[in-house]
């Protein structure tokens, strides 16, 4: 039997993950992938409930990347981690 594990998209813990509809802050064109004026865009991502309840208390989630390749962060992480 083939166990599939899922990871959250933000912070890659394999915890509790569900599959949410979420709304984002896009920083880069989803065709090409170059940088943008910052827009917002519903995805649906897998988030683990750390992620959601930050989600939930205000912090908002961007996203970069292009044609479903995208990278999920909270934007301090993203400024102190240089990923």
């Amino acid at each position: 039997m083939k166990t599939e594990i899922i990871s959250c998209d933000i912070c890659g813990s394999t915890g509790k993950v569900v599959n949410e509809n979420i709304q984002v802050v896009f920083t880069t064109e989803q065709t090409e992938g170059r940088y943008s004026e910052p827009y917002l865009s519903n995805e649906k991502i897998d988030i683990c409930m750390d992620c959601l309840g930050r989600r939930l208390k205000g912090e908002s989630i961007y996203a970069n990347g292009a044609q479903g390749y995208n990278n999920y962060y909270f934007a301090y992480e993203r400024k102190s981690n240089g990923r």
